[in-house]
């Protein structure tokens, strides 16, 4: 197992967890209960850390990762292809009608 990503809040760990697992890398959420005992252990010890299950799987999964940050970055408003509604730009679906944004 490998730890490829510490994340400052639970939601944050399961979200990449997530996106992990549906890209087919067995991934699994470490700590998730420890944020009370900061202070008293590392940051980096008592954070909810996102670990995946296979070695080989590390290269894909910091990939992944790379993408889920430019993905969050975009700031250029996406409209839908649907019914024409402006979503922000980070999101993947219309906030409107659910269709995929391209």
């Amino acid at each position: 197992m490998i730890r490829v990503y510490v994340a400052r809040q639970r939601y944050d760990a399961y979200l990449v967890a997530d996106r992990l697992n549906q890209s087919g890398i067995r991934a699994h959420v470490f700590n998730e209960h420890m944020s009370s005992i900061v202070g008293d252990v590392p940051p980096d010890v008592a954070q909810p850390q996102v670990w995946i299950a296979d070695d080989r799987d590390e290269a894909r999964a910091r990939a992944l990762l790379r993408e889920m940050e430019r993905d969050a970055a975009r700031t250029t408003p996406r409209y839908c292809r649907a019914c024409g509604e402006q979503s922000p730009g980070s999101f993947d679906l219309c906030w409107n009608c659910g269709t995929a944004l391209a």
